[in-house]
């Protein structure tokens, strides 16, 4: 499954490449939306999140049997990194 993190903007991190690993984090205890996933990378500094109102949330949200899942990034660009991530890994 590719999953979109968004938000980059909002953060700073050194500048991710394809295929490195992706932290996938539920936030529960954010005040801003209390089913947040933040993604950091492997320096764990956060990327971004994935979009709260996003089908892609709900889908990974659901699934998440841990606190995290890990992903490899699968493509960058200045708005958005796409993160792939394993179906079996839920």
């Amino acid at each position: 499954m590719i999953i979109p993190i968004h938000g980059l903007k909002y953060y700073e991190f050194s500048q991710p490449i394809i295929g490195d690993e992706v932290l996938l984090l539920k936030e529960k205890d954010n005040l801003f939306d209390p089913k947040a996933i933040a993604a950091f990378n492997k320096l764990n500094q956060q990327l971004g999140y994935i979009g709260a109102r996003s089908n892609y949330n709900k889908k990974v949200y659901s699934k998440m049997l841990t606190k995290s899942v890990k992903g490899k990034i699968w493509s960058v660009s200045k708005s958005q990194i796409l993160v792939e991530i394993e179906t079996n890994s839920f």
